[in-house]
């Protein structure tokens, strides 16, 4: 017989594993609690949970594509419509305020009616702008492009998270977040160099319209395939045992379908009822799944979730790792395209290789190294996991991005050979991938409840913290120099990174001291 289930009323607090059985087998215990719903999305089957993210998965790859490609041309735009390349900077620091704004004003309607038309609404305007900018013959067309390509990448980033709560498990979050971000680096430097490449021979705007050409077919493929994964709870048909979705009692102590974990532990089983019926097809694919919430109140709630220490945690952790990135992808496209490298837009994007294989070593890290670890410090825990157990391995990454950063910076200044600012690059992605992972894994596990508000306020504050980058990047390479504007940059990067050890801490104490006020907000987030 299984030993009596512990409740832990600590946002994030889970129990993982159960004492011993009378065989002295250890007992499996995921969250969060699934129902006996077979429409739930944590219910699902593994092929539609498959399905159904990776299409999210293509539609991130498409989204960053988008929002980064246009650097790799920049080479032949300043020639093509007659612009400098301080116009193109302010072109990339208009695309970021449109990416800090849009998650503020769609997520919202998100939380309300339902990812599914989020996705496909974004992936459309995305589509047309692509279309637009492949056609662009003005500063003023470019700029507005850039806003609206902005607006409509925004809400990629918070609505997958959103998709990964709904359908993964606290152990599985953290191998769906490394997908995630191994998409998110495929398009921001993967297809940017096979982009690199076509406009090398056809022109950069052949490149815009493959891009846009992928973009509409994923549309479409969207209307017809991707399933709404919001899930309202049918509470009458969950039997006496159901607990209230917004209940502080539940907090994500649960039982789950999970496979066997090796010879010492077993998974305990949450059965489906037979007698609630399966969606049909036509349900699966509605276009909204509308909740009472009120949209104004939804607006404001973004302000009180990112004032949450975990929350902002992560939120300064990843606008400094973005941050460094605008500013590698910027000075790539500067630097390689003038002396000693003199790369055409094929070589300006070969160099986005190194950085793309350090993010997929990053990625494997932060994700399932990092969900096979905390099961690991569960068990020697007593059984108890606790988010910030995810943290532990963030010692690797803070050294590499930092060391990256100088590394990439110092090479290319002095015009070394491309192999060195490569592996700079690489350094600097393994660190990126990880903690961006791992962090972005920490919200989940800890605030689940309120990931679609938390999400909100981490791409806000990351990209209002990037818009400057390229706005000041001219005059501060003019005024420091490429070694030491890195060098510096380096040094603040290891400085924020390190923040993690106080909230490996602390992070528990603030999370306990914090309790209270965060269920008041789940309740009032509930009461909407």
């Amino acid at each position: 017989m299984l030993g009596k289930d512990l409740i832990d009323t600590t946002p994030g607090g889970v129990m993982l594993i159960q004492h011993q059985d009378a065989t002295d087998q250890g007992v499996f215990v995921l969250s969060p609690t699934p129902s006996s719903d077979p429409n739930e999305p944590l219910n699902w089957s593994p092929w539609r949970k498959y399905l159904n993210f990776g299409l999210t998965i293509a539609v991130s790859i498409a989204a960053f594509t988008n929002l980064s490609i246009q650097t790799i041309f920049w080479q032949q735009m300043v020639v093509d419509i007659n612009v400098t390349y301080a116009q193109l900077s302010n072109a990339q620091s208009a695309q970021l305020a449109g990416l800090a704004m849009g998650c503020v004003f769609f997520i919202p309607f998100t939380i309300k009616y339902g990812r599914r038309s989020t996705y496909i609404i974004s992936t459309a305007l995305m589509a047309g702008v692509s279309w637009w900018t492949s056609r662009i013959n003005s500063y003023p067309e470019l700029i507005a492009t850039a806003v609206i390509t902005g607006l409509s990448g925004a809400v990629n980033e918070t609505a997958v998270q959103m998709t990964i709560a709904d359908l993964f498990f606290v152990h599985q979050r953290a191998s769906a977040n490394a997908c995630y971000f191994t998409a998110v680096m495929v398009g921001s430097f993967l297809t940017p160099m096979a982009a690199g490449s076509q406009a090398a021979s056809q022109g950069w705007r052949w490149s815009q319209y493959s891009l846009s050409i992928a973009l509409t077919i994923l549309s479409i493929v969207f209307i017809f395939t991707f399933e709404e994964t919001k899930y309202v709870p049918v509470i009458d048909s969950q039997g006496e045992d159901a607990i209230e979705p917004s209940s502080p009692s539940a907090n994500g102590d649960s039982k789950d379908s999970a496979d066997r974990k090796g010879g010492d532990a077993t998974a305990v089983t949450i059965g489906s009822d037979s007698a609630i019926p399966l969606n049909s097809w036509r349900q699966r694919l509605r276009w909204t799944t509308t909740t009472p919430e009120s949209l104004p109140k939804l607006f404001m709630m973004p302000l009180h979730a990112i004032t949450l220490p975990h929350v902002l945690f992560t939120a300064i952790q990843f606008a400094s790792g973005v941050c460094w990135l605008v500013l590698y992808m910027t000075v790539s496209s500067i630097v390689f395209s003038a002396p000693p490298y003199n790369f055409d837009t094929a070589g300006v994007g070969y160099m986005t290789l190194g950085p793309f294989v350090g993010n997929i070593i990053g990625s494997f890290y932060g994700g399932p190294f990092s969900d096979w670890l905390i099961v690991k410090l569960a068990r020697r825990n007593g059984g108890k996991y606790e988010p910030e157990m995810r943290l532990h391995p963030l010692i690797l990454p803070v050294f590499f991005m930092a060391g990256g950063i100088i590394m990439f910076g110092a090479t290319v200044d002095r015009g070394m050979h491309w192999i060195y600012p490569s592996i700079g690059g690489a350094f600097f992605a393994f660190g990126l991938g990880a903690n961006g992972d791992i962090t972005f894994t920490l919200i989940i596990d800890t605030y689940r409840e309120l990931t679609a508000e938390a999400f909100v306020g981490v791409a806000f504050i990351r990209n209002i913290v990037s818009v400057a980058v390229p706005f000041s990047l001219t005059k501060w390479m003019a005024n420091m120099g490429l070694t030491n504007m890195y060098i510096l940059s380096g040094c603040i990067a290891f400085v924020i990174g390190l923040t993690y050890i106080p909230m490996i801490i602390y992070g528990k104490r603030i999370r306990t001291a914090l309790g209270p006020r965060y269920w008041r907000l789940v309740e009032k987030r509930a009461n909407i």
